[in-house]
């Protein structure tokens, strides 16, 4: 049998039955992703205003994992830097700081077609709130950041965020990959990702008993993390995994780094 020379190169993810199964043809899609994926849509002023912004600047993604309960005490500085946190993370009662930017990337929290955003979705203290979705999002206090539909996954058409152009953005299948495209687009040299335990069960407000919403297709959003993790690079960035225990960097899709070791370096 010949050997295949690149099986270096492919990254061959751990299969179990926590990792769940959604099958898309991924059929018909404009190649080019400056047709916007075929959506009619005027894309939003404020997207062009940020482009760029925070060049130089690291910004700390939240998911919102159990892991996050032991973190606690080095979390308490988090008001000076650039945080970005996603769904229901006020269900965390014991956070310790007010985000940046918090966001949702699915239909789901919004309602009366994007009029509004369910109050268990929503961070009243945080600066800047953004709803990632392929609908026009309308809510008060509310940026629409246009999503593409879910054929257009990061996995297979990449990241976005590091070029001149942003096209409504593929879903990773884990919020705090998606918003990470917008975090690139505003300029950010660094990305560290927190929360991220990838579990079924476990969240920061209930080590043993919190759920996700919904069953997560954890192979999806494991093969988004390591594309993601290569784009990132390749253009001159950085980001990690500082979820202790968590699966991105213990099946070795993004690399590992304490949290304690990036908080002790400050950016100027």
């Amino acid at each position: 049998m010949i050997k295949n020379p690149f099986r270096h190169l492919v990254y061959d993810f751990k299969r179990d039955d926590s990792m769940g199964y959604r099958i898309f043809s991924n059929l018909n899609i404009p190649d080019d992703p400056r047709d916007n994926w075929g959506m009619d849509y005027v894309s939003p002023s404020w997207i062009n205003d940020v482009h760029n912004t925070h060049v130089g600047d690291r910004c700390f993604i939240f998911g919102t994992g159990p892991s996050l309960i032991d973190q606690l005490p080095l979390l308490q500085d988090m008001d000076n830097e650039y945080t970005i946190t996603c769904n229901r993370v006020n269900k965390w009662k014991d956070r310790p700081f007010k985000p940046w930017l918090h966001c949702v990337t699915e239909p789901g929290p919004l309602v009366v077609w994007g009029a509004a955003v369910g109050t268990a979705y929503d961070v009243p203290d945080a600066v800047n709130r953004v709803a990632c979705c392929w609908s026009t999002v309308y809510a008060k206090d509310w940026n629409w950041l246009p999503k593409a539909p879910d054929d257009i996954q990061l996995r297979w058409q990449g990241s976005f965020g590091m070029g001149d152009y942003l096209p409504p953005i593929p879903t990773a299948w884990a919020s705090p990959l998606t918003i990470s495209q917008l975090a690139l687009w505003m300029g950010f040299s660094e990305i560290y990702f927190l929360g991220n335990d990838l579990t079924q069960m476990g969240q920061a407000w209930d080590r043993e008993q919190g759920t996700t919403k919904y069953p997560r297709n954890i192979r999806s959003i494991m093969e988004c993390a390591e594309r993601l993790n290569r784009d990132i690079w390749r253009n001159g960035r950085r980001c990690f995994d500082c979820t202790p225990g968590g699966r991105m960097s213990r099946e070795g899709a993004m690399d590992y780094k304490p949290l304690d070791e990036v908080l002790a370096v400050h950016v100027s």
